[in-house]
């Protein structure tokens, strides 16, 4: 493919946010966490110099963290979502297409190469400007170089913009880089090319194609490529998920059936409103609960219900749901863990309807859950639900140091004094 392709990458995302919105955090050590608060997920420059490793244990760092004045704040998921959503409408308006690699990632692809450099300078300062976000500006002709011009962008452009050109600067920045900092180069791979005598990013460069694919396969042949600027790789089209999970551990032991059955139709209604964002239907569920593995007598179970006719309604679910839970719950203990798991999902267009079901009750969920939907998207999460789930939006997981949802509870907005 002719043209050059744009990295956008958000620069330490998580901590971007809270900061956009406490600019107390700003210049100092800051490190969000895991679910549970257990460990660091995202740091600041600041933290990384003082040594913080990423997925470091919140335990084994918190007095260090508080001895030079920094601060830990638990993962803020709907803040998070919805600045990422602002910071992509920013940039759809700049491309006709756009490629959401990850919550903090996109890539774009144009044919117009002129002055890109400053193109990117001026998006970046546009979303500077408009979210509050930094984010590094990789520019190259391939999505390989592309991740190689964004880190090095971040770490070393004073403007956090680099565009990859020429052979001599491409083969200058790959010098300085190990295998293992390409895109796609695993531990195991970087073991295997090694064993080879490649060692830096350069030399996987200017390995020979013919032994790439002998020794591990076209993949890595279609790297080697990227890195000499031929795009190789398609476009990330994301398939509909064949099971949806959610589940969660609990930060305590719940011993109450009816509590149990209230958390898990709240999974169940985060699993099948992802069923009908993707426009799928699902024909059954299972149920999973688990005691706390390190106590004794240790208890562990799951069924499964089949409904008659693929739906997508959280109603039926709630009901296979309660009846699954009936089944496996056992009085007296102490249950750490639930989930539930939709199965045998289909395209809407796809799906066998049951030839003696009247395809207007298929008609009436369809549109029922279309206006449920819809109502909580304008009027906000659990503006409305069903009986079987609690009231207020939860998480089941510890977040004892979490922020405010600035941007999606009213709330919690923020308060100017």
């Amino acid at each position: 493919m002719k043209g050059t392709y744009l990295l956008f990458d958000c620069d330490n995302f998580f901590v971007s946010c809270e900061r956009a919105f406490q600019p107390k955090l700003k210049n100092i050590p800051v490190v969000v966490l895991s679910n549970n608060d257990g460990c660091v997920v995202s740091r600041s420059n600041e933290a990384k110099k003082a040594g913080i490793k990423m997925c470091a244990p919140y335990f084994k760092i918190a007095d260090t963290l508080k001895a030079m004045g920094g601060k830990a704040l638990s993962s803020n998921y709907e803040l998070y979502a919805d600045m990422s959503n602002r910071v992509m409408s920013l940039l759809r308006t700049y491309f006709n297409t756009l490629e959401v690699y990850s919550i903090d990632e996109a890539f774009t692809h144009t044919e117009d190469i002129s002055d890109l450099t400053a193109k990117g300078l001026k998006i970046r300062n546009d979303i500077l400007r408009q979210t509050g976000i930094s984010v590094s500006v990789g520019i190259a002709p391939s999505k390989t170089l592309c991740k190689v011009a964004g880190e090095q962008a971040k770490s070393f452009a004073t403007d956090k913009v680099l565009h990859l050109q020429t052979e001599e600067e491409i083969k200058q920045v790959l010098s300085k880089l190990d295998a293992t900092d390409i895109w796609g180069i695993g531990k195991n791979l970087n073991a295997k090319l090694n064993f080879l005598g490649i060692f830096t990013a350069l030399e996987l460069y200017n390995m020979p194609l013919s032994l790439a694919r002998k020794k591990f396969g076209i993949n890595l042949e279609r790297t080697i490529l990227e890195l000499r600027g031929y795009s190789c790789l398609e476009e990330d089209k994301h398939e509909a998920q064949k099971t949806i999970i959610c589940s969660r551990s609990f930060e305590h032991e719940i011993y109450s059936f009816d509590e149990l059955k209230t958390i898990l139709a709240d999974f169940v209604n985060m699993a099948c409103k992802r069923l009908r964002e993707q426009k799928s239907l699902a024909c059954g569920l299972i149920v999973g609960i688990e005691s706390n593995r390190f106590k004794e007598n240790f208890y562990q179970n799951s069924h499964l219900v089949s409904l008659n006719e693929s739906s997508a309604n959280t109603a039926r679910f709630i009901e296979a749901m309660n009846e699954g839970l009936k089944r496996i719950y056992r009085e007296k203990i102490g249950y750490k863990r639930a989930g539930i798991t939709l199965i045998d999902i289909t395209g809407e267009a796809h799906c066998q309807h049951d030839l003696f079901c009247p395809q207007t009750n298929n008609l009436k969920d369809t549109k029922l859950m279309a206006a449920f939907d819809a109502i909580n998207q304008k009027l906000g999460a659990k503006s409305i639900y069903f009986g079987a789930q609690s009231q207020g939006v939860n998480h089941f997981i510890k977040r004892g140091l979490k922020s405010p949802s600035y941007t999606s509870s009213w709330a919690e907005l923020l308060k100017v004094s």
